[in-house]
């Protein structure tokens, strides 16, 4: 979402929140690594494929991708999106809001057809919709209510069944399939998995964080990403109590089994989860807000900028690679290969966003989508 600028935080140059911009260009950096993986492997034959390296730079590689990426990065970008509603919202309106959630759904449906059935466009345009309903609640009870649904994501896998694995038929569509058989395909997989309770449990954890960043907005607390001092106090608390629940679960002996007290420790996963995704989130403003790091971290507010355009570029490229009608490459790379690639294409999208940027305010999607949406309306409360 385009922003409405606050106190201390705008760029003059270009009307936008640098900060925001840098969490969101951070947020693309670990989504499109996970989703080019997803694409590559699929997240239920991500363990066979590990199997295949348990030592050397491969093992470590799918470690860091498990420990430090996957399930990570999707929260920071829906605390942005929310935080972003609650900052546009007040001079855009309701009406230019709807429009712009329609159009997010609009692209999301396309990509479900033509490149990617793990689209989560869809999905976040619905939960644009809830925001919108919720957003005259007091900041506290939007916390509450996002703290409750992160719990219940991860508590509320003691009641589910475990999803289906992935058939051998399936597996062959995807890396020899036609163009239309995997069209077919993707259809048939995305509205099997939307109403499982799987999906269920993942739209409560993303809604969750997109609560918590209104919240944030809405309490007055934007001004702490530009404080180097409130920052390091946010990124070493969290970072503490990363620790302390790792260390509680090493000592409780917690390795994924069910039995007595299971319960809580699904209740500890879920606040370890959260102290990691604010950990993450918070560490490159933490860089940013020093001089040194700036022009380093550059890159992620020029990526930030485009966000829609690179993730769904990405993803059509990655589909290009991996499925049949394209290269075919589906659980063929190992895990070196994949990072060096997307390594490749990020280099890539770093030059065309710089280069496009200084001639054009917005990316092509990005346009695209503020035509959908219309004008702002003026003095909209």
């Amino acid at each position: 979402m385009e922003l409405v600028q606050s106190a201390n935080l705008e760029d003059k140059a270009s009307g936008r929140i640098k900060q925001i911009d840098v969490m969101r260009g951070f947020a693309l950096l670990g989504i499109g690594l996970e989703n080019l993986f997803s694409m590559h492997t699929t997240n239920v034959l991500f363990a066979e494929y590990s199997a295949r390296y348990p030592h050397g730079v491969n093992h470590f590689l799918l470690l860091g991708l498990m420990v430090l990426v996957r399930g990570k990065f999707y929260p920071i970008f829906s605390f942005v999106f929310g935080a972003s509603a609650a900052l546009g919202l007040p001079s855009q309106g309701q009406r230019f809001f709807l429009r712009r959630l329609g159009g997010l759904f609009l692209l999301g449906a396309l990509q479900v057809l033509f490149i990617w059935e793990g689209d989560v466009l869809i999905q976040y345009a619905c939960m644009g919709g809830l925001l919108l309903l919720l957003r005259n609640r007091s900041p506290k009870l939007l916390l509450l209510l996002g703290a409750g649904l992160l719990l219940f994501s991860f508590v509320g896998k003691l009641w589910g069944a475990p999803g289906e694995p992935i058939p051998v038929q399936n597996v062959a569509t995807l890396k020899s399939g036609s163009f239309l058989e995997l069209m077919a395909f993707r259809v048939q997989e995305y509205l099997q998995s939307i109403f499982t309770w799987q999906a269920l449990l993942f739209y409560a954890r993303i809604f969750a964080f997109m609560l918590l960043g209104f919240a944030f907005v809405r309490s007055r607390k934007l001004p702490l990403l530009a404080s180097p001092v409130r920052l390091r106090k946010c990124f070493l608390g969290h970072l503490g109590l990363v620790l302390v629940l790792v260390a509680v679960a090493q000592i409780a002996g917690w390795r994924g089994e069910s039995g007595d007290g299971f319960w809580l420790k699904e209740v500890s996963l879920g606040v370890y989860f959260y102290a990691a995704v604010v950990c993450l989130a918070s560490l490159p403003l933490l860089l940013w807000a020093m001089p040194l790091f700036q022009r380093v971290l550059s890159p992620l507010q020029v990526l930030g900028r485009l966000t829609l355009t690179h993730y769904l570029v990405q993803n059509l490229l990655f589909s290009l690679l991996f499925y049949g009608y394209g290269l075919g490459l589906f659980l063929e790379l190992e895990p070196w290969q994949c990072v060096l690639l997307y390594g490749a294409v990020i280099s890539v999208q770093l030059y065309f966003s710089s280069w496009l940027l200084r001639r054009y305010k917005l990316g092509p999607v990005e346009y695209s989508l503020r035509w959908i949406a219309g004008k702002k309306q003026r003095g909209a409360s």
